[in-house]
């Protein structure tokens, strides 16, 4: 150990640990039931902030147990001692109406739900969490949680006639005027340029409209599918709309429709606060322009342990052999704490992060990473010193 060079900063390796040592605060359990005493602190660390994204290092194939019950943990504290009330996912926003229907009203199975996302959400973990949420719902009916899925792709037939017959039961001198709307919408070719915001001006004047109704049975349902039908239209708009992109937009019309704060879980490279991925910035990178901070970044990493098969200690120009070196099994760093010179080169400089997605090798395993600034990326970081597999989901 001594000094070592980080592309071209050079920092104390030895001072880094070491203050890493003074400043980590351990989680005493990962339990998610478990009382909050050790995740106190957050309180003040997390207060008056709007999105709260957790970025996992590993996923897929090798999704991480730990990961996700300490998720879990955290959504069940922010609920109930910050007043956190949405769960934003990775998957289909059709599949986030589902499961959100399941919470506000026990409809459906939320196993079979989870069946219809892609596979790192096909966890025993993950369903563990959502039966929570449920069962938080049941008992503050309230004062619910939802959850909503920010990927968008072709809207189906049923989106507009759930809309449309809504308004039929409830304001009939109106469904002329929803009609007219969502009949140009259904007929338009949406790759024809020329008429984009036409169609964007009859999506938002059926939002509008369906906002201004009488709430009845079903009104929250119909008026997520007038947002989402607008969120829609107004992302064909922009040339190469990424999925980050498409995810940050709904991400910020959910919650300026709700007013809620929400917790975002996500792979590490899209919750990452200044990440350039390979087609273009990550969800955290426009949640942070968009909301400064109001957006808090959290990195979940981890320094070995076991999927599928073995993933070994990291090598020492990773980010991970140096959160590893301090004697905690599971821990929470917060890098914005006062630091000495090293270790702000340490934070401020290039470094290798692991990023391990559904697919991994075992004899490449220095390939799985992202390089980029750690004070950058993340606000805090918590640490699980091994990890072991998630528990797929069953039938």
């Amino acid at each position: 150990m001594g000094n070592v060079q980080n592309n071209t900063i050079l920092f104390e390796e030895e001072t880094v640990i070491q203050w890493i040592k003074d400043h980590a605060q351990p989680l005493s359990t990962i339990d998610p039931e478990a009382p909050f005493t050790d995740l106190s602190t957050f309180i003040h660390r997390l207060q008056d902030t709007k999105v709260v994204g957790f970025g996992e290092s590993t996923r897929g194939a090798r999704s991480a147990h730990q990961m996700y019950v300490m998720k879990h943990r955290f959504l069940r504290f922010m609920v109930e001692k910050l007043e956190f009330r949405s769960l934003a996912l990775e998957l289909h926003w059709l599949i986030g109406v589902e499961l959100n229907e399941y919470l506000r009203k026990g409809i459906g199975n939320p196993r079979t739900i989870l069946f219809n996302a892609w596979g790192p959400l096909q966890t025993e973990e993950i369903l563990a969490a959502i039966q929570w949420m449920r069962l938080y719902n049941e008992q503050n009916p309230n004062d619910a949680i939802q959850v909503f899925g920010g990927y968008s792709s072709d809207l189906h037939a049923k989106v507009f006639d759930v809309v449309s017959n809504y308004v039929r039961l409830c304001a009939l001198e109106r469904i002329v005027e929803i009609d007219i709307h969502y009949s140009v919408l259904r007929s338009a070719d949406i790759k024809n340029k020329e008429i984009q915001q036409v169609l964007i001006h009859h999506a938002k004047l059926a939002y509008e409209l369906v906002s201004s109704l009488p709430i009845q049975e079903g009104y929250d349902l119909v008026l997520q599918y007038a947002r989402f039908i607008l969120c829609f239209y107004e992302q064909q708009t922009c040339d190469k709309l990424n999925l980050d992109q498409k995810f940050y937009k709904s991400m910020i019309l959910w919650h300026e429709h709700t007013g809620n704060q929400i917790v975002y879980w996500g792979g590490i490279g899209h919750t990452a606060a200044n990440n350039i991925l390979a087609n273009g910035e990550s969800v955290g990178s426009h949640l942070r322009k968009h909301l400064g901070v109001g957006y808090i970044s959290i990195g979940l990493t981890f320094h070995h342990g076991s999927g599928v098969d073995l993933i070994p200690s990291p090598s020492p120009d990773f980010a991970e052999a140096i959160l590893g070196a301090v004697d905690l099994k599971n821990y929470f760093l917060d890098i914005r704490s006062q630091q000495p010179k090293s270790v702000y080169a340490w934070l401020n400089s290039p470094t290798k992060t692991r990023v391990i997605g559904p697919y991994y090798d075992k004899e490449k395993d220095a390939d799985f990473h992202m390089t980029g600034v750690l004070a950058d990326w993340f606000d805090i970081i918590i640490h699980t010193q091994e990890i072991t597999p998630a528990e797929i989901l069953t039938k």
